[in-house]
């Protein structure tokens, strides 16, 4: 039995290092980033992204310990930028919705990505945090769905706040965003 376990072990792990070497970088991927993890000043691993073909992102960890070889590989689906929804106004420049449901991790991250905020009583425009007021429910059991909106016209942000319940509006609110080069705090 001891004999049958040991070489059940064996062949499950020279088949997961053999695996752990056959991914492939898909042709059409382009290489937009390389980022080196050091530990002590010792590269011990790689991570590559490739943009794909199809908008995804392919991200390629590399051992360098070992073999040099792809470890591991994830495929990110398409970047929210590419998500954001026209809106088009006949004869107007129209709008641009990014809708990030009840995620405002993702928001949040999307506002200091492109460096939008909310003015302060002073007229500063504050980091964004998800312990903002903006992105408070008005009742806990309620679904949030956030959306941020650019007006092509002027390029101005708006973040609209929905809440729901049973389907049912039960709140909305508008909160002007504003673009900075730099935070206040």
């Amino acid at each position: 039995m001891k004999k049958i376990m040991i070489i059940l072990c064996l062949l499950l792990l020279l088949t997961y290092s053999i695996m752990a070497q056959n991914f492939s970088i898909p042709s059409g991927a382009e290489l937009t980033e390389s980022t080196e993890f050091k530990s002590n000043g010792t590269i011990y691993m790689i991570e590559r992204r490739y943009r794909l073909p199809s908008g995804e992102t392919l991200y390629a960890y590399y051992d360098v310990e070992g073999s040099n070889s792809v470890t591991i590989q994830r495929i990110e689906q398409t970047p929210l930028l590419a998500l954001g929804t026209d809106i088009n106004i006949p004869g107007l420049p129209g709008y641009r919705e990014f809708k990030f449901g009840d995620d405002k991790m993702k928001l949040v991250q999307f506002m200091k990505l492109f460096k939008l905020g909310e003015k302060d009583f002073m007229g500063r425009i504050k980091t964004p945090s998800l312990s903002d007021m903006i992105f408070n429910k008005i009742v806990a059991s309620h679904r949030s769905d956030f959306k941020l909106i650019l007006d092509l016209y002027d390029e101005s942000w708006v973040l609209e706040h929905l809440e729901s319940e049973d389907n049912r509006l039960i709140y909305s609110d508008t909160t002007a965003i504003y673009h900075t080069n730099r935070y206040a705090d």
